[in-house]
């Protein structure tokens, strides 16, 4: 899928939100996030067994140790917010960026921290454009108020500091650095003019979990198409539906506990988030190598 077809998906999602209210965008959101962005998640458990190479008897396994990491993982986010935000921020930094840039960058030097830094572009720009909804969910996520930071400098600052570095690294980009700069305006535009949960949808469903799912089919050994999209759908069918039956089930908690329930869903959400990045980028550098 190009980027040209990102883009024009984008600019359809600007132009319904200019015409429709909070409840449509969040609507809009709802089924972005519940379908291809769990979706995207989804197949974890297929790639790590084929990673390991494990055989159909050994998936239990795989599954019980994926769900355990999960738990240790929950348990010490739930316990130790401040640093579970931190590491979090970190980590899903790396990922979007790697996801973004992996191709592009996969001989460059400093790697790593060309993926974090754009990654925290991403964050920085998503929360300086939506302050007030970020410091509340934060606030009441994690106990930390950072109503004290100036959010449009971090983005600013992380932005110029990116800047340099794909500078520095100009021989991996060339005149593509053009069509970079292009996506770090148009994502600033997009979260600007959009509500957070639609712009973040977005964000995370049409520029990180659709170029994400085809980079797992090609994991497989299969190639893009019709085809081997629908076989992805259908592996990942099971694991995909308890995902939004859970999803449903914090909903309705929520109902009745509101943000008492938010440090729970921000430990849930780690928990599922890290074991997927770690798993990720060990493919990620396996298709890297063969390519």
């Amino acid at each position: 899928m190009s980027k040209n077809f990102n883009i024009i998906i984008t600019a359809f999602v600007i132009w319904i939100s200019l015409y429709t209210d909070p409840t449509a965008e969040l609507f809009v959101s709802g089924i972005f996030v519940l379908s291809l962005g769990l979706m995207h998640g989804a197949n974890d458990i297929n790639l790590l067994q084929e990673m390991l190479r494990a055989n159909h008897q050994k998936k239990w396994l795989l599954i019980g140790l994926y769900v355990s990491l999960g738990l240790i993982i929950f348990t010490a986010v739930y316990y130790l917010r401040i640093l579970g935000l931190l590491v979090f921020m970190l980590f899903s930094s790396y990922h979007f960026g790697e996801q973004h840039l992996h191709r592009r960058l996969k001989d460059a030097p400093l790697k790593s921290l060309h993926f974090t830094l754009y990654g925290l572009v991403i964050f920085t720009l998503l929360f300086s454009t939506h302050v007030e909804e970020v410091q509340y969910l934060i606030l009441h996520m994690t106990g930390f108020d950072i109503s004290v930071i100036n959010l449009d400098q971090w983005a600013i600052a992380m932005t110029g500091l990116l800047i340099v570095f794909w500078l520095f690294s100009l021989k991996f980009f060339k005149r593509e650095i053009f069509e970079e700069l292009f996506y770090i305006l148009m994502f600033y535009v997009v979260f600007y003019n959009t509500e957070l949960y639609l712009a973040f949808a977005l964000y995370f469903v049409v520029w990180h979990a659709l170029p994400s799912i085809q980079d797992q089919i090609l994991i497989e050994g299969r190639k893009i198409g019709l085809k081997s999209a629908i076989q992805y759908v259908k592996q990942s069918a099971a694991y995909w539906l308890v995902s939004v039956i859970g999803i449903f089930i914090l909903a309705k908690g929520f109902d009745y506990l509101g943000t008492a329930l938010l440090p729970v869903l921000f430990a849930a959400l780690v928990a599922i988030t890290f074991p997927h990045i770690l798993l990720i980028s060990r493919l990620i550098s396996r298709l890297n190598k063969k390519s």
